[in-house]
């Protein structure tokens, strides 16, 4: 059974901030489809374009971090990495605003929404006096038919009310044209509270369909921005480590260990690079602030 589906965003911006923090080249959107990513780029981080590519579609087909493959990236010296991860945000804030990545952005989000969007209630139609006027009048013609038909009724009392019923509603139907027909003007103002009624119903199912699958992706991009500021905000790179089965090493104090993959992640990239992505996230949340401003 395959993992999970996450949102193309939610996956997205995990896997640009994780490769922009270590250089994983391998799950960053970017790098993986910008043409003018240099030779050199690919050799340092030890991967080849098609197999990074790979490792994008499995990473958002399943929601899960494929960042197997950078064999060079932890070898990366300290000094390259704030020039590396300089240049795969400038790609990084170039590519989310192609037309190639909000096409793929909507194809998605198109995809998966497409069972709550069938779901979606229609948005209602306003009466005008003219539709209440000939709703009201097909119910009188009715009834009228209905009278007609008792006079020739051969009850008297049944043939006499029958009569007296059709003048009516032929008075009733002459009335219609009245701009102060009391029934119509009820039947508007019952019209009114309806669509007004369901015009809410109908704004709030797309409102929350729009915060479920928004069409925007600048939003989302902004918020994975923050949360990395977030994540990365105290982070102590003298944390001592010690080294366990099969030389894997752990952090000694417990709750560091206990951290989630991206925090242990920028500790391994250092300072120096993380502080990179924390300004370049920094400043392209203030961009994107602008952006949303006019």
């Amino acid at each position: 059974m395959k993992p999970p589906k996450l949102t193309f965003l939610a996956a997205g911006l995990k896997t640009v901030f994780i490769l922009v923090v270590i250089c994983l080249i391998s799950f960053f959107t970017v790098a993986m489809k910008t043409k003018q990513m240099t030779d050199d780029v690919w050799k340092l981080l030890g991967i080849t374009e098609p197999a990074a590519q790979k490792k994008i579609n499995e990473s958002f087909t399943y929601g899960h971090l494929y960042y197997s493959g950078a064999r060079n990236a932890k070898n990366i010296a300290m000094g390259n990495r704030v020039a590396v991860v300089n240049q795969l945000v400038t790609y990084a804030k170039k590519y989310v605003n192609s037309p190639e990545f909000k096409k793929t952005y909507q194809d998605y989000q198109n995809e998966r929404s497409e069972p709550f969007r069938l779901r979606l209630p229609k948005k209602p139609e306003q009466k005008t006096v003219e539709t209440i006027k000939a709703e009201e009048k097909v119910l009188l013609e009715k009834r009228l038919v209905s009278m007609e038909a008792n006079l020739n009724s051969p009850n008297a009392n049944v043939k006499k009310t029958a009569a007296i019923q059709v003048e009516n509603i032929k008075k009733e139907i002459q009335a219609l044209n009245d701009p102060n027909n009391p029934t119509v003007k009820r039947k508007m103002e019952q019209a009114k509270r309806n669509y007004d009624y369901q015009l809410k119903v109908h704004n709030d199912a797309m409102k929350n369909f729009e915060a479920k699958f928004p069409s925007d992706p600048m939003p989302q991009i902004k918020q994975r921005l923050q949360e990395m500021l977030d994540m990365t905000a105290n982070i102590d790179y003298a944390a001592e480590l010690k080294e366990g089965d099969k030389g894997i090493k752990f952090f000694v104090n417990p709750a560091y260990e206990a951290k989630p993959l991206e925090w242990k992640l920028a500790f391994r990239a250092g300072k120096p690079a993380t502080d990179a992505v924390r300004a370049a996230a920094q400043q392209w949340i203030r961009e994107l602030s602008g952006t949303a401003q006019r």
